[in-house]
């Protein structure tokens, strides 16, 4: 059980069970024990504490009754309530209550020191920043809201609130060494509007955004603190004032060049990407030229982090003119900026005073472009949304090859095709990391004192972080705020369908939501409605590639108006075109939208995924054991969508759709025994799809979901189970009433047996088939039943005796008006002559197959007698003559 106070109070069972008490004494109770955690509280202290100093006469015994009562809340919970003389003692894992976890975090991190410790490096500095950030995370609003008893938050909340602000101090002290100050400006700028007093806050405020190229709100941000103070500005306030360049009015003018700009410290936590710092080297001298650089990829890939570094390891020499930068917020939840606020922000950073600024937004893009022509300058616009928002904030490209311009980088989640057309851009795409660099990135953050002794698990777990770094980054957070936990430990906590996301989210204090969940937020709130549509019904489709015909009957849309919509998806990096009307996406993506999907309407979510179960039942119609097994296309359709039919297949099962769930089942089992596809997930599939039949009381349904069984424990080498799987699937074809059904259970496994190289048992099975079908309630069976022997015997090395089997065949299925059975008996014929050595024999009895294959009007069949005439040409070494008649195949 888990007491969280830093915010409105919550008790949660370990499962996530909310459990809170309603009574606001209970409520008070609980928070003043859990506070105290291992410390005996006085009684008189919390009847105080409970009644606010106004207890009643039966205080004591009413007390008595709430303890009784978080005993039994308690139970088994990890926490014990006890009493310890003339008090009460909440006793367990310190862990458990945020309050002492938060106030461990801080500790570890170094900001209960009276002074700040000197900064450590390497590792032991990247965890304190993660503990700091781990330790801001726990608080989900004002500490104590609604514990019961406001004596309990006076009394407790300065100190909470004191820590608080200390460590947020410390995390910004961090992140402005290691130059990622903009990353807390944002929390900086509330806690300093909610403390104007406190100077340290607002100086940091001050530096963060001037490390993040922000100078205007720099400078207003400076300004707004001084205001706010009776005195003059402390030391530190101060040095903040001067290291941004607050100077006398008109110290500085228009023209003079940009504000200083402190270049941005290499990232410690920085791995990899050396493809993508190489590329960016090798593009400088086309983007002096005038030509942007373009960096995109999908939220949380770094994006930033890379141009970061890149600058950093530049140096001087490549930008002596120095480096403008400005957040454009195309995905902010208030964004994105509109060019004329930025325009202002870059020609303050020139030296535009800004009162001098111009009114309107074409001459301030004018005046832009006079003070970067000639510089060698970097300009950094972060985060775009579109092209018309960037068009304004390009400078201008030289007059001459030997004038100097400055570098443009752009990065945006959009792929921002316009800028690629019409300015010339330079695409620089960004992936996620590899399984190496993921790896190297969890260590680096961890220590490798955390990481090298389960390099399996720090795998999987870089794996269930999609290897994207933000992800990672979080996790690595996740960890350093739990020491005990193990990356095992974690990556079975993000397996987790429901709940997984969750390890890689956080709730801010001052500025929400963090992580990839509010990452990928920034996105979606981006979208059109219609794409915004899409996007949610794509998180009932359960695989991680979709086609444009499945997505089309998912939202009940005209096939090109569903790829339309696709492609907008895959513009934000939110989808992944991996060929024609293909798309893939993360897993992470997929959950998200998953999410989004759990919010939908029940009639929607339920009209949809039955549109998604008819697409698949459609594709799937007239599969069978023979015809599909044989179609290439078949194979690789199913090679792309087996995971998302095995969940359409549980899926269907769990909703009570339990026809289409056995149907669809049946259908995908022909495929997963002819191709390699993982044994356990087929397995899945025909339990899933028998327990269907069963429900659906369809006794043909069972004899053929069975039979699938049968043949997978025959794969398995599973025989006796296999036999016994058989042996119910004939009763249920008995029960049935279907004599043909019967038949065509036993020879299904049958032929798995032949695959399994099984003959000694194949060939008497299929012995009895012959013999069952000479009957003339089963005559009908009979061609079918000697072509699969004859198969069988020329496997099993026995082709005179083949070829009487195939012979008869052949003569019983022209008695019977030929069709695709006079074919199917005829390949069987020339295998035989085949295996007998006569040669020209069986090649003129194949080029037969082919002719009646034209007459029958089945391209299928046609193509499977071109494949046996190829087969036979190559053993004869006619290679040309086989490919051509593969070619016709």
């Amino acid at each position: 059980m888990h007491i969280d106070l830093l915010g409105p109070m919550a008790v949660r069972r370990e499962g996530g069970t909310a459990v809170t008490p309603s009574a606001p004494k209970r409520r008070a109770l609980l928070s003043a024990l859990a506070v105290r955690l291992n410390r005996t509280v006085a009684t008189e202290e919390l009847i105080e504490l409970v009644w606010e100093g106004s207890a009643p006469p039966t205080a004591r015994a009413a007390l008595q009754g709430h303890v009784t009562a978080l005993r039994r809340l308690l139970d088994g919970s990890g926490l014990e309530l006890g009493t310890r003389g003339a008090g009460y003692l909440l006793a367990g894992e310190p862990d458990r209550v945020d309050v002492l976890h938060f106030g461990r975090l801080c500790e570890q991190a170094g900001v209960l020191l009276p002074e700040p410790a000197v900064p450590g490096e390497g590792a032991t500095a990247d965890r304190a920043l993660f503990r700091l950030r781990a330790a801001l995370d726990l608080w989900r609003g004002p500490a104590l809201a609604d514990c019961g008893s406001a004596l309990l938050r006076e009394r407790t909340l300065p100190h909470l609130a004191d820590l608080r602000l200390r460590a947020l101090e410390r995390l910004a002290d961090g992140l402005l060494r290691a130059g990622r100050g903009g990353e807390l400006a944002a929390e900086l700028a509330e806690a300093a509007d909610g403390h104007p007093a406190r100077q340290e806050l607002a100086a940091r405020l001050v530096r963060c955004l001037e490390q993040d190229g922000r100078s205007a709100e720099a400078r207003a941000r400076y300004e707004r603190a001084v205001a706010r103070l009776t005195g003059p500005p402390g030391p530190e306030l101060r040095r903040a004032g001067e290291q941004y360049g607050a100077r006398p009015e008109g110290s500085r003018t228009a023209g003079a060049g940009p504000a200083a700009d402190p270049r941005p410290a290499a990232d410690p936590w920085f791995v990899g990407r050396s493809a993508e710092l190489a590329r960016l080297d090798q593009v400088l001298p086309a983007a002096r030229d005038g030509r942007p650089i373009l960096v995109t990829g999908p939220a949380g890939v770094g994006k930033t982090s890379l141009v970061r570094h890149w600058t950093a390891r530049c140096g001087d020499a490549h930008f002596p003119d120095g480096i403008l930068r400005a957040d454009l917020r195309g995905f902010a939840p208030d964004g994105p900026r509109r060019p004329a606020e930025v325009l202002g922000e870059l020609l303050t950073a020139l030296g535009v005073a800004p009162d001098a600024l111009p009114a309107e937004p074409e001459d301030r893009a004018r005046r832009y472009r006079e003070l970067t022509g000639g510089r060698r300058m970097l300009v950094v616009l972060d985060d775009a949304a579109d092209y018309p928002q960037l068009a304004p904030l390009l400078p201008d490209p030289p007059a001459t090859d030997s004038e100097p311009a400055p570098v443009t980088i752009v990065t945006s989640r959009s792929r921002l095709r316009h800028l690629l057309v019409r300015a010339g851009g330079i695409p620089l795409p960004l992936g996620v990391l590899g399984p190496d660099e993921a790896a190297a990135l969890l260590a680096r953050t961890l220590g490798a004192d955390r990481t090298a002794d389960e390099p399996e698990a720090v795998a999987e777990l870089a794996e269930r972080c999609d290897h994207l770094p933000l992800a990672l980054r979080l996790a690595a957070a996740h960890l350093a705020a739990r020491p005990d936990w193990s990356a095992a430990d974690l990556a079975a906590d993000l397996a987790d369908e429901q709940s997984g996301l969750a390890a890689l989210s956080g709730t801010g204090a001052s500025h929400g939501p963090l992580g990839l969940t509010a990452a990928l937020d920034r996105t979606y709130r981006t979208l059109a409605p219609d794409a915004a549509r899409l996007f949610t019904l794509l998180g009932l489709h359960p695989g991680a590639e979709i086609g444009t015909d499945t997505a089309a009957a998912l939202a009940d849309l005209p096939p090109a108006t569903a790829r339309t919509l696709l492609n907008r998806l895959d513009a934000v990096h939110l989808l992944e075109e991996t060929g024609p009307g293909r798309y893939a996406r993360r897993e992470l993506v997929r959950r998200h939208a998953a999410a989004q999907a759990a919010e939908l309407g029940c009639e929607e979510g339920v009209l949809a995924l039955d549109r998604l179960i008819a697409h698949y039942l459609d594709v799937t119609a007239g599969w069978t054991s023979e015809g599909t097994a044989a179609d290439g296309r078949a194979e690789d359709w199913f090679r792309r969508e087996e995971s998302a039919l095995r969940a359409v297949v549980l899926c269907a099962e769990q909703k009570d759709r339990p026809t289409a769930a056995w149907q669809l089942a049946h259908r995908t089992c022909p495929l997963y025994e002819t191709t390699d596809h993982d044994r356990t997930h087929w397995r899945a599939v025909v339990e899933a799809g028998l327990r269907a039949a069963h429900a659906d009381r369809d006794e043909a349904a069972i004899a053929r979901l069975a039979t699938d069984l049968a043949v997978l424990h025959v794969d398995r080498a599973a025989h006796r189970t296999a036999a016994d799987q058989l042996e119910r699937a004939l009763a249920a074809a008995d029960l049935a009433g279907d004599r043909a059904l019967r038949h065509h259970c036993r020879s299904r496994v049958a032929a798995a047996l032949l695959r399994a190289g099984r003959y000694e048992r194949a060939v008497p099975m299929l012995g009895d088939l012959v013999a069952a079908a000479r009957t003339s309630a089963t005559d009908h069976l009979l061609v079918r039943a000697l072509t699969d022997l004859a198969d069988a015997l020329v496997l099993a090395g026995e082709p005179e005796l083949a070829l009487r089997h195939a012979d008869e065949a052949v003569r019983a299925a022209t008695a019977r008006s030929g069709g695709a059975e006079a074919v199917l008996a005829t390949h069987s014929r020339a295998r035989a002559l085949h295996a007998l050595g006569r040669r020209d024999a069986a090649l003129s009895t194949a080029r037969l197959a082919v002719a009646l294959g034209r007459t029958v009007g089945d391209p299928a069949l046609e193509a499977r007698s071109h494949t046996l005439l190829a087969d036979l040409l190559d053993a004869l070494g006619r290679t040309a003559e086989g490919a051509e008649a593969r070619r016709l195949a």
